[in-house]
């Protein structure tokens, strides 16, 4: 019996300590706001420091901001930033939640967002990439998703970066691919269809059917091929490197037989093409196949394709191109 009432004190002690721990944060961070609020801002960053590093994340971000907040109020602005770059870094949309964020440290996050923004959304892609190489589509959506909502706040700020109209687009391409496979899979089985080497039988150039309309996207994550060992090839994944612009790049047309066939099997399609420094295909590679037949196609019509070279500090350089193909 004696026992019993032991461990039940002592689950009792440990129980207002663990409750004591947390109310001293919360009640050292209400009191470095006041401290702020009132202009004590050494007191305050001070008293902030002191903070158990065990709190919760609502009131660690809280810690931060205040943190920012004081260092930029005693003009060390150096310092204020690099708070603000993990805070960013942590969560890249986050906004300012504290009532004291005055429209000039709004302005000091909002530029320290648009400076690693073009570096966060390559590492979302690049997250995500390796989920789609490793088939983890459930993994790659999220992180795909979020680079898209990174993008859209990257506009609204007005970053500068060449290569992220290419990322948008091959960012929304692959999630409709990932969302394609996912309706596929849910989908019943299609009745089986003439082999595809009859249906997509030579197109007819004297018809100017629609092409699959694959959108320019950024390089992803073939194997490069053995040339890379001459000349190092660039993609969507690297700053300060503008993608190639297109100047020719004429699809082949599909036959009717085989835009149904797509259509209803809701195919969607990636190419990877390597472009050296003159804007011509020296490599294509299909990542993901729209049909077998239509792979070949593509594949040949590749290879005539022209383009403005990528360029990076004035000077052409190989590039790795990613089109997403779209019936």
């Amino acid at each position: 019996m004696k026992a019993a009432m032991k461990a039940l004190v002592s689950v009792g002690v440990m129980l207002v300590a663990v409750g004591g721990a947390g109310l001293t944060a919360q009640d050292s961070l209400s009191a470095a706001k006041d401290l702020y609020a009132s202009a004590a801002y050494e007191d305050a960053l001070s008293t902030l420091n002191r903070l158990d590093g065990a709190a919760a994340p609502g009131m660690a971000r809280q810690a931060d901001e205040y943190r920012a907040f004081c260092l930029y109020a005693l003009g060390r602005n150096r310092e204020a930033e690099s708070v603000a770059e993990s805070i960013i870094r942590r969560e890249p949309l986050a906004r300012l939640d504290a009532a004291d964020a005055s429209p000039r440290l709004e302005a000091l996050f909002a530029d320290v967002r648009k400076r690693l923004l073009p570096s966060l959304i390559r590492d979302r892609y690049r997250a995500a990439k390796s989920a789609l190489e490793q088939k983890s589509l459930a993994v790659a959506e999220p992180q795909l998703a979020e680079a898209r909502l990174m993008i859209v706040e990257a506009e609204r700020l007005g970053v500068r970066d060449d290569g992220l109209a290419d990322l948008s687009v091959l960012v929304d391409g692959f999630l409709q691919l990932i969302r394609s496979s996912a309706e596929q899979r849910q989908a019943p089985a299609p009745a089986p269809a003439a082999p595809a080497a009859t249906v997509a039988s030579a197109p007819r150039p004297a018809e100017p059917s629609p092409a699959p309309g694959p959108r320019a996207a950024t390089p992803s994550a073939a194997p490069a091929p053995a040339m890379a060992a001459a000349a190092h090839i660039y993609s969507v994944e690297d700053e300060g490197v503008a993608p190639p612009v297109v100047v020719e790049q004429r699809m082949p047309a599909m036959s009717i037989e085989l835009q149904a066939i797509t259509k209803a099997q809701k195919s969607s399609g990636a190419i990877d093409v390597v472009i050296d420094e003159g804007g011509r295909v020296v490599d294509a590679t299909i990542r993901q196949s729209l049909n077998s037949s239509f792979d070949v196609l593509i594949v040949r019509s590749a290879r005539t394709w022209k383009y403005r070279p990528a360029m990076k500090d004035g000077t052409p350089v190989r590039y790795r191109k990613t089109l997403i193909l779209v019936p």
